[in-house]
């Protein structure tokens, strides 16, 4: 249902309520809301809950790729008066191969809040990004972009170093060859885009992997909750053609809709980017997407 104020959402949880939220890069202007967030917290309480907002740290290194740099980042960008808690990456559940820190697991209930955005691998992310890559531990992390991470034919490759320009991380140098570290890739595709000769690429069945894993992750992290003690929000506001995970997350792509919510987290994100099609039927990668919600049936 699309509730055009987030306080209309009815919500009734009790116990320790993980709200799971993705709380912006650094210098990210268009994350969601903490005015919003202010308001899910109060309904929580008013209801006997004891809520906290949670999230994990990164794979790629930046500030939010340890638990004292994400938090100092998510009180500059406005969270600082809520009960914060930046999970534990070595303190996990682990379920069908994937380790959900136990600062998310052990909640009593969970409230999967996303911010509805286009996104460079999946086309769109919402819930199901929110779950399966913000829900896990590095190690996990590692695991669901492996089939992502670029592969390198030096006989094709001109050593123009286009490929080490394009990449935001410092995996690729180029000296006397190049040399890729793949340890902690997450299979953005810049280098593979940026090459003009093809000697930076990926496996033939990388996308539909990575898409499979991605499910697999999901479908594990919501094994650990009762479907009832679950509530889905996708926040159509500010929606820009990448997530929140750079400074610069791109043009706002249509008009604010709302907050939409629903019972499947699947079905939310199949119905979320229709209704930004409906307004900008260019805006989003919906190929890559279809690709994604076809694997993604499978498991959720």
């Amino acid at each position: 249902m699309l509730y055009k104020n987030i306080g209309e959402i009815p919500i009734n949880l009790k116990g320790r309520v993980a709200i799971k939220l993705h709380m912006g890069d650094r210098g990210n202007k268009t994350h969601i809301s903490p005015k919003d967030v202010s308001v899910l917290i109060e309904k929580i309480r008013a209801k006997g809950g004891d809520p906290y907002l949670v999230d994990t740290i990164t794979l790629y290194p930046r500030e939010r790729s340890t638990r004292e740099g994400y938090l100092m980042v998510a009180r500059e960008n406005g969270f600082g008066d809520f009960p914060i808690v930046i999970a534990r990456d070595d303190v996990f559940v682990e379920k069908d191969g994937f380790r959900i820190p136990k600062d998310i697991a052990d909640a009593d209930s969970l409230i999967v809040l996303s911010h509805a955005t286009g996104h460079v691998l999946m086309g769109f992310a919402g819930a199901i990004k929110n779950l399966s890559i913000g829900c896990v531990n590095k190690y996990s992390k590692r695991r669901i972009h492996e089939p992502m991470r670029p592969l390198y034919d030096e006989g094709l490759c001109k050593k123009c170093g286009v490929c080490a320009e394009a990449c935001k991380y410092g995996y690729i140098k180029l000296n006397d060859k190049v040399e890729i570290n793949l340890k902690d890739c997450h299979g953005c595709r810049r280098c593979v885009r940026s090459c003009p000769t093809g000697a930076i690429h990926i496996g033939k069945k990388a996308l539909e992997n990575n898409f499979e894993l991605f499910s697999e992750s999901a479908k594990a992290v919501l094994s650990l909750f009762k479907p009832e003690n679950v509530i889905y929000i996708n926040v159509l506001k500010n929606i820009t053609e990448l997530c929140d995970c750079v400074k610069d997350s791109g043009d706002i792509v249509c008009r604010d809709m709302g907050y939409l919510t629903g019972k499947n987290p699947l079905k939310l994100d199949m119905e979320t980017p229709e209704l930004i099609r409906k307004q900008n039927p260019d805006t989003l990668d919906f190929k890559t997407w279809n690709l994604f919600v076809n694997i993604a049936k499978k498991h959720l």
